[in-house]
């Protein structure tokens, strides 16, 4: 069996693993060392010591719409501090009555200049975000807040510019939804490495399928789905793209100009 440390609270914890060469139950993928970068068991042990730390750390809003507005601002080619800083402004818009079911009105917002320290940025696809932004926050009123998750983010998916891996961003952060996930290149490369992901699949073609791997992984290590995902993001986004590409001859080469667009807000930090 394998041992793993952590400080808590309540004092040091240990989490007990099976030994590296068992099998985790997905065909032939063993469990590997927790200390090994991106082995089954290096991802138990993350996200069982994020559990144990900041169990709640990816939810921002106060309010699905709220939720729903972080997650729409973020996104591919938006960097953190940039989705949040229009995600601020629009939601201070709002509590002093603007109408962000208005197009021009939330364009109007995200062409100001935002001001990211001591830069003033202007934020990317303004144009096209507000038409998003705007159709969500009509569109959420129409949906059953009732529905089980995974028909929930489908429900999302029917408005315009929210895709699965959008809707199921919301559902993760909005409900600490363990039966979705949210498929970004981070997530898709933690399991091409592991095997778990056939090189042959994309989120475009097949996000259900990839979907059921990925939660029948989380299942097989004992982790929750929610956690692991935000555990494998954060963690996965620093590690160098050559280490990367060392450990998965399956890996797709990016530029360098998508590398650094990889760097994406996804409001489930470890910070």
């Amino acid at each position: 069996m394998q041992k793993v440390y952590a400080f808590a609270p309540e004092g040091l914890e240990t989490l007990i693993l099976p030994p590296e060469d068992d099998p985790i139950g997905m065909g032939r993928i063993c469990w590997g060392r927790s200390e090994e970068l991106c082995t089954p068991a290096y991802w138990a042990a993350q996200a069982w010591m994020l559990e144990r730390t900041n169990p709640d750390h990816y939810r921002l809003g106060r309010s699905l719409e709220d939720e729903t507005l972080a997650c729409l601002l973020g996104g591919h080619g938006i960097p953190a501090e940039v989705g949040l800083a229009a995600y601020r402004r629009l939601v201070a818009a709002r509590a002093v009555g603007a109408d962000l079911r208005d197009v021009e009105t939330v364009d109007a917002l995200l062409r100001i200049p935002l001001s990211i320290g001591s830069r003033s940025v202007r934020y990317r696809f303004a144009g096209q975000k507000a038409r998003y932004v705007a159709a969500a926050m009509s569109g959420l009123r129409h949906i059953d807040g009732s529905l089980g998750d995974q028909a929930f983010r489908d429900a999302l998916i029917e408005i315009p510019g929210i895709g699965p891996k959008t809707a199921s961003w919301i559902v993760r952060n909005w409900r600490g939804s363990d039966e979705v996930s949210i498929l970004d290149i981070h997530i898709l490369r933690a399991g091409r490495i592991m095997g778990i992901f056939a090189p042959s699949l994309t989120v475009e073609r097949h996000y259900r399928d990839l979907e059921n791997a990925y939660l029948e992984f989380a299942r097989c290590i004992g982790r929750k789905a929610s956690i692991l995902d935000s555990a494998m993001w954060a963690l996965m986004r620093d590690i160098p793209l050559r280490l990367i590409k060392d450990m998965s001859p399956a890996f797709e080469r990016a530029s360098p100009k998508q590398s650094k667009q990889d760097r994406t807000l996804q409001f489930a930090l470890i910070r």
